[in-house]
């Protein structure tokens, strides 16, 4: 589908959407997946490509990606804020963009790395637990963390002094 640059035929085609089929594209165009999206709204994963399917056929868009991208333009247009970006997978003709938010200290923190936490309605799952080095961290803080590290070092020291050892040994009994 060609770009849309009237104001009026962009609300248009806005106003032809139902609340339902809104809430499935505003996920769709932060590239979730059908079955993110269905968890999200506690939906079925069917009734998530039935809606886009629905856009498609009312749009003329080919596929999720266009659906996606004209989504974005239509609400960008009507001057409607959506999350916090404005295109969707730019056309790859334009140079890339360096407008990356990178964060001010880039050293690796463990919690960047910690799934997402699900709310406990999807299906029945409960919340995450903070497990592994997490839950050390909250058990015993940084201090602990360093105790377990020279503990660690003296034991692996230990296991390589006993295997040299036991190397000697067996080296003189050949």
């Amino acid at each position: 589908m060609d770009d849309v640059t009237d104001i009026a035929e962009g609300k248009a085609m806005l106003g032809s959407l139902t609340d339902k089929q809104v809430e499935v594209l505003d996920l769709l165009v932060m590239h979730r997946t059908t079955k993110e999206i269905a968890r999200e709204l506690a939906i079925a994963p069917n009734t998530v490509d039935q809606r886009i399917g629905a856009v498609r056929d009312k749009w003329g868009t080919v596929n999720r990606k266009d659906t996606a991208r004209l989504y974005a333009q239509l609400v960008e247009l009507c001057g409607k804020p959506l999350c916090d970006f404005s295109r969707v997978d730019a056309d790859p003709a334009l140079p890339d963009e360096a407008d990356q938010d990178l964060p001010v200290d880039p050293v690796f923190v463990l919690s960047d790395a910690r799934p997402m936490e699900r709310h406990p309605d999807w299906y029945g799952a409960p919340t995450i637990e903070p497990a592994g080095l997490e839950a050390f961290d909250a058990k015993f803080g940084r201090a602990g963390r360093i105790v377990a590290v020279i503990v660690l070092a003296l034991m692996m020291a230990v296991t390589l002094a006993a295997t040299l050892s036991i190397a000697d040994v067996l080296g003189r009994l050949i």
